[in-house]
């Protein structure tokens, strides 16, 4: 007798049009979904004549004030980027070693190691033209227009940096708490600055006080003198719904990131200190270190990886010793010179205690490392599926099959692969922004510049000097005194011994530069990478990732009734012992962490871990991550209408909205949005929420 349907249904040349279909479908939801109009903040062209002064110029050459040397290299740069030829690189670029080569001078004053370095090569610079075949295309997702220089808003990111330069080796814990300036470090050292003090100093700034801000959009704004997009990013450093332009900074609520999740509980994500249990089972808590015993447990922070251990200490800077605090490597480091490997380390690895340990974390992670980490603490403790997926199986409250368990689909395997399929993505997404559009300069840049108007030599930022001026003022004596003490400190004879860089044959244009040095001490060597701040690569990628686990495991009580899932019962966090060496207990802490919030947490720590290696803005985080979220969406809502099977999920956006993506086979997605009010948002209106303009493409 013949089995029924012996072979799957359907198969064949049906299968084929199937596949077809489905993939055409795939392409108009991606088509017709709400384009962005990505537009820069216009300071190329207003400030052309003064040779781009607020742009992304690294590489080239520049003179000895850090200024660019030709304005016409720049905007071959720009034409070599943008342009279809893809060629004009190779051909038409002149960077900062043929320029010097031009004028028979050394392009670098510095050594490494005793030897010249090289010039770095830009990163990827044209990756933005690559299409993608999932997801939204790179050119269909955007973020609104950088902070200008002369704003407010820029002046408050150019000091939170200055401040995390300052407070680099100050654990977490004493910057959270505020009442000291003890760096972990050799020595008993103190910061020039503690939390308290740098929050104090901070608060007064009008784009933190809310009195007398200047925005980037002068005729845009509300009456606190900012527009829709500084208002945002405002509001989210400290989300108080009782003051919607934003209550003061605290020592709690500084250098965090944009979400309640993030704002709860110690600063550093549980994800990056815990593990889980192990293979053969707990240890009590006493496993040794470094890891050889086979049974540990969460507290123990050894991550399983199949038989492997992750073992989440972290090889650490050395700490207390910054780079850059000196013109001669500054300027060589803004005409492309190569120090990567010029790095010194401490000689214990330990858990994430110090800024510095963070910068140290994103400075060589995986990109998306602490989410496959996440991913795996999470299976190991039981988090269950949606409970909108076919295949939950033996987990609680799931509506799918009991027969059927996940693996191939809505298993392990499944959601190991989207949080990594989505992060290449995300790459491109952002590429294309950075370099395409914005081409924004690097915090480091910002350093160079407030330098200039600290040594009076503000003149020699042309029709830019006045903007620059406006910053300047508004960046809190506090911090400026406490950063020009610093590089002072950092400049001695025995600190520069230390480094691999030798700088003794360099000279600065400035007769009292160790009075008026106002660099950003950086926690790199080679400063920051080789192309633009804004958007951020580990922003992006954080959002796309974080956007796919919380879509695929179940965020919420199995209630439905909107509580999120606590991540330890009983409620508990964990922070790093004084030494770092172990993990205790937060004594402080009262109240419950949940799944969702330190995933979001995870994301604002990879984040901001960057603006505490001096290479990136708070906005750069911001804008990014929430387009990485889009990215993500993206993703799913085209994959929803292949499983063949109902889905649904549910989970919270980066700005607090409920968001559901449900599909079935042959039929459209649905995407729905309710605000953090309960208001229901339009598609195109959540889309666009963070991007100026509309760009529908029809009728192709």
């Amino acid at each position: 007798m013949k089995l029924p349907h012996n072979v799957p249904c359907p198969n064949g040349t049906e299968r084929a049009r199937k596949a077809k279909e489905l993939r055409d479908k795939a392409t108009e939801i991606s088509r017709t979904r709400p384009h962005a109009a990505s537009r820069n903040n216009g300071e190329e062209l207003d400030f052309a004549s003064a040779k781009f002064p607020s742009n992304f110029t690294k590489g080239l050459h520049h003179d000895q004030f850090g200024i660019l040397s030709f304005g016409d290299d720049y905007r071959t740069f720009v034409e070599a980027i943008n342009s279809s030829d893809a060629g004009l690189f190779e051909n038409h670029v002149l960077d900062a070693t043929d320029r010097a080569t031009e004028a028979g001078t050394p392009t670098y004053q510095c050594t490494l190691n005793g030897n010249t370095p090289q010039w770095r090569g830009w990163e990827s610079p044209r990756a933005g033209h690559v299409y993608e075949l999932q997801g939204p295309d790179a050119d269909s997702v955007g973020m609104a227009p950088a902070p200008r220089i002369g704003s407010s808003e820029k002046a408050a990111e150019v000091a939170e940096v200055y401040a995390l330069a300052i407070l680099r080796d100050v654990p977490f814990t004493a910057i959270c708490a505020g009442d000291s300036a003890k760096q972990l470090c050799d020595g008993n050292k103190n910061a020039r600055l503690n939390g308290q003090e740098v929050v104090d100093a901070l608060n007064i700034m009008p784009f933190f006080s809310g009195s007398g801000a200047v925005s980037s959009t002068p005729p845009y704004v509300d009456a606190n003198g900012l527009n829709n997009f500084e208002r945002n990013r405002r509001y989210a450093r400290t989300q108080d719904d009782n003051n919607p332009f934003g209550a003061a900074l605290t020592t709690e609520t500084v250098f965090r990131g944009s979400t309640k999740g993030a704002l709860n509980g110690p600063y550093l994500s549980q994800f990056m200190l815990v593990g889980n249990t192990a293979l053969a089972g707990p240890g009590g808590g006493t496993a040794s270190y470094p890891g050889k015993a086979a049974e540990y447990d969460l507290q123990d922070g050894f991550v399983r990886y199949g038989s492997l251990s992750i073992d989440q200490r972290t090889t650490v800077h050395k700490t207390c010793l910054d780079h850059m605090t000196d013109w001669p490597s500054w300027l060589d480091v803004q005409n492309g010179a190569n120090f990567r490997g010029a790095d010194l380390f401490e000689d214990k690895r330990r858990f994430i205690t110090t800024p510095r340990d963070l910068a140290t974390y994103v400075h060589y992670d995986a990109l998306y490392e602490a989410y496959l980490n996440a991913v795996l603490i999470m299976d190991a403790m039981g988090v269950p599926a949606s409970k909108g997926f076919p295949e939950p199986g033996f987990r609680e409250g799931g509506l799918g099959s009991p027969r059927r368990t996940a693996f191939a689909t809505f298993g392990g395997p499944h959601i190991l692969s989207l949080v990594t399929e989505v992060a290449t993505r995300c790459l491109k997404a952002v590429r294309r922004e950075k370099f395409n559009y914005h081409r924004r300069a690097r915090p480091e840049l910002m350093g160079g510049r407030m330098t200039l108007i600290e040594c009076g030599e503000a003149a020699k930022l042309g029709d830019a000097q006045a903007a620059f001026e406006a910053m300047h003022a508004e960046i809190p004596d506090a911090i400026k005194t406490a950063i020009i003490a610093h590089n002072k400190d950092q400049n001695k004879t025995a600190m520069n011994n230390m480094r691999k860089v030798d700088c003794a044959g360099g000279s600065t244009p400035f007769s009292n530069f160790k009075d008026c040095n106002l660099l950003l001490p950086m926690a790199f060597p080679e400063g920051s990478p080789m192309h633009p701040a804004y958007g951020a690569g580990h922003a992006t990628v954080a959002g796309g990732c974080v956007t796919m686990i919380k879509a695929f495991f179940e965020m919420f009580e199995s209630n439905d009734s909107g509580v999120e899932r606590p991540l330890f019962d009983p409620d508990l966090a964990y922070v790093p012992n004084a030494n770092g060496n172990r993990l205790v207990q937060d004594s402080k802490f009262s109240g419950t962490l949940t799944i969702q919030g330190e995933l979001d947490k995870l994301a604002a720590n990879i984040a901001i871990g960057r603006n505490m290696a001096g290479v990136h803005y708070y906005s750069d985080y911001y804008d990014s991550v929430r387009m990485g979220e889009r990215v993500a969406v993206g993703i799913l809502l085209e994959q929803a209408p292949t499983y063949g099977d109902p889905i649904d999920t549910t989970f919270t956006s980066f700005d607090g909205d409920f968001i559901s993506i449900s599909g079935q086979a042959d039929a459209a997605p649905t995407l729905t949005i309710i605000d953090r009010d309960g208001k229901q948002v339009s598609n195109a209106a959540w889309w666009l929420r963070h991007v100026p303009g509309e760009q529908m493409i029809l009728g192709m």
